[in-house]
């Protein structure tokens, strides 16, 4: 005789989604908020990058940073996306895809989403770039974050930085370490991450094409995006859809 159907139990947001992941960015709101109040730290590290002498930044034609940490690094992440992508659209064909396409579903959407949300933020956005500062060579003068822009001011456009959401995107695999509890592989993923992110935003800088604070909201707003797709894919999981068993080939498995 076959009893009643066992009622399925879903993961609870606090087990989809830990506080550490929204007070710790919060605690990083506040802290980029006090130092543009409070200090000029933005246009002290820019003015490391600017030579008055010849009034330009001399990296903003590097090729290093120009072609391959702005463009080839680009390149690799969408590759990346797409593959994510691919790999998704092939788990409704192959059945040894089947079990991760919740995961591969993320990747493809976090990849694209967390970068998309960033050039959203600068396309209304109001605040310049380095170089369109007449400190720095441009013509614009300089405004912080919450300063009224005249209106005779064109809008920048250059605020949150968009490149360094590119690296910033590669946190996604974060999280998928996270749903499968590899813990030490997740902290490598999100140090991977948040490198990548802080290092391609650091050429934008040098270049002139970025304030400091730019690479640094940028992560956040990536970091966001991931945390509501996370919620919003991983809240319909059941806890025993991820398994430590099940786990991609990221490690040794490893127990809360």
């Amino acid at each position: 005789m076959v009893g009643p159907p066992r009622s399925i139990q879903y993961l609870t947001m606090r087990q989809a989604v830990p506080l550490r992941w929204i007070t710790i960015p919060l605690i990083v709101v506040i802290l980029l908020l006090v130092l543009d109040l409070t200090t000029d730290l933005d246009r002290t590290l820019t003015r490391y990058a600017y030579d008055a002498h010849s009034a330009g930044f001399p990296l903003r034609t590097s090729y290093w940073l120009d072609v391959i940490m702005h463009h080839w690094a680009k390149y690799a992440v969408v590759t990346i996306g797409c593959l994510a992508i691919a790999g998704f659209l092939l788990s409704f064909a192959l059945p040894t895809l089947q079990p991760h396409r919740r995961v591969l579903l993320f990747l493809a959407l976090a990849i694209a989403l967390a970068p998309l949300s960033v050039t959203a933020g600068k396309a209304a956005s109001a605040r310049h770039c380095p170089w369109d500062i007449d400190e720095f060579g441009g013509l614009v003068p300089y405004a912080g974050l919450f300063d009224p822009i005249a209106p005779s001011v064109k809008p920048g456009h250059c605020f949150p930085a968009g490149h360094a959401s590119t690296g910033f995107a590669l946190m996604a695999f974060y999280f998928v370490a996270h749903a499968h509890r590899r813990r030490k592989a997740a902290r490598v993923a999100l140090a991977i991450g948040i490198a990548a992110g802080l290092v391609l935003g650091a050429g934008r800088v040098l270049q002139g094409a970025h304030f400091a604070s730019h690479v640094a909201w940028s992560g956040l707003v990536c970091w966001a995006v991931m945390v509501v797709l996370y919620a919003l894919l991983f809240r319909a999981a059941r806890p025993e859809e991820f398994p430590v068993s099940a786990a991609l080939p990221l490690g040794r498995p490893e127990h809360a």
